[in-house]
């Protein structure tokens, strides 16, 4: 008699766990949809990595859009993530990426100097050797906004260390810790400064009609907290031409784990669905016009000087590249990284044709014989065609899922 009164109850509860799920919609799911489709997949360079993720130290981040037509509830969709390999303990060295979230923080250090008359549109330039290469002439101001676009549209590095030595090492990972990214620190530029040259950033000056309307002084750095992640990668490494055989230690270096990138870019683009401490202190406007720029393909941002053979429209678009020319109904939002062996990629992506959107990211490493700066990579034997493989795979599951939708 009490198995059966148990019973009901459980039958009971469940009944109304389903009402409300159907009411107002269920929370974030982590199922095993990917992997199936993955292993379903029968093209040879899926299978290559799959079976071999850990020694390609694979990790995808798959997060698809379901629709909820609750009456109840204002937002109409839900984001239901899967992982492969989720391992935000295991480093990658994430190049390029970090451009993402400093260009999200470098409209947030211009927003505080406002008082001064300074907005994106406002050009600035560094008042110090900030690359470390000792040049002859001062560098060349240019407006926040400008270096934004060169970032996202062909991953310019002097774009990037211009807004680093703005921001200052300080107030960047002050602002990651704020928005809760703790085992995340961006404490190098992408030049070759030593750690303390990394450090000490600024000044820099803003003009107005090539007049001086204020000079942000120098920026000391932090004590850095270590993270709880090891840093050591490979069996050896060159330096200065010389094999060290030991693994490479990227303790000075950047880290970001790929959730928290994936996690940045929901940020960005879909800010109603993280917390508030979790949101970019940055206008609406602001939003928009850095999603703009992360879009942007280079034909659109430099019609006549970019030169079409280096800089086609999948140049920067690992995972949605499959594709020599981005159809005009895409949209991509993403920024990548590519170096020591590492490849990887954050990507929103819409298809407004056919109603497709989802957030992919993936990182790789492809270094067979696990030496590091001898440049010996198999970027355009494994990591590119996977990447792309993996890109196109999603777009077609959310295709067919579509379809029979």
């Amino acid at each position: 008699m009490e198995r059966v009164c148990s019973q009901n109850t459980n039958f009971a509860t469940m009944k109304r766990l389903i009402f409300i799920c159907l009411m107002i919609g269920c929370p974030e799911l982590k199922g095993q949809g990917l992997i199936e489709v993955l292993k379903s997949d029968t093209s040879v360079i899926i299978q290559k990595v799959l079976k071999d993720s850990v020694k390609y130290r694979l990790q995808i981040i798959y997060t698809r859009i379901e629709k909820n037509n609750s009456f109840f509830k204002r937002d109409k969709s839900n984001l239901i993530t899967e992982y492969v390999r989720k391992k935000p303990e295991e480093y990658f060295f994430p190049a390029s990426m970090v451009k993402m979230p400093v260009a999200a923080i470098a409209l947030e250090k211009i927003n505080e100097l406002k008082v001064f008359g300074v907005d994106e549109y406002t050009p600035f330039a560094p008042l110090s050797d900030f690359e470390c290469t000792k040049p002859n002439v001062l560098p060349a101001p240019f407006t926040t906004q400008d270096l934004i676009d060169r970032i996202f549209v062909y991953s310019d590095n002097h774009a990037f260390n211009y807004l680093y030595e703005l921001c200052g090492q300080a107030f960047l990972n002050k602002r990651l810790e704020q928005l809760g990214y703790l085992n995340s620190r961006i404490i190098e530029k992408i030049s070759r400064c030593n750690p303390v040259q990394n450090g000490e950033t600024g000044p820099v000056v803003f003009y107005e009609n090539q007049k001086t309307i204020h000079i942000e002084g120098r920026q000391m750095p932090l004590p850095l907290k270590p993270v709880p992640i090891n840093m050591k990668i490979g069996k050896g490494y060159l330096w200065n031409g010389k094999y060290v055989a030991s693994p490479k230690d990227f303790n000075t270096s950047n880290v970001v784990p790929l959730t928290d990138f994936h996690q940045m870019l929901i940020s960005l683009t879909m800010p109603e669905k993280v917390q508030e401490s979790q949101k970019f202190l940055i206008s609406e406007p602001q939003r928009k016009g850095l999603l703009e720029s992360m879009s942007k393909l280079p034909g659109e941002y430099c019609p006549d000087s970019c030169n079409q053979q280096t800089f086609k429209d999948n140049h920067v678009k690992y995972l949605m590249g499959f594709r020599d020319s981005i159809p005009s109904e895409w949209k991509v939002y993403n920024k990548v990284g590519l170096a020591h062996g590492f490849i990887s990629d954050c990507t929103y992506f819409e298809d407004n044709e056919k109603d497709i959107r989802f957030f992919l990211s993936a990182v790789i490493y492809v270094n067979e014989d696990n030496i590091l700066n001898d440049g010996k990579y198999e970027y355009y034997t494994v990591g590119f065609p996977f990447m792309r493989a993996l890109g196109k795979l999603v777009y077609n599951y959310e295709l067919q899922k579509g379809i029979k939708n």
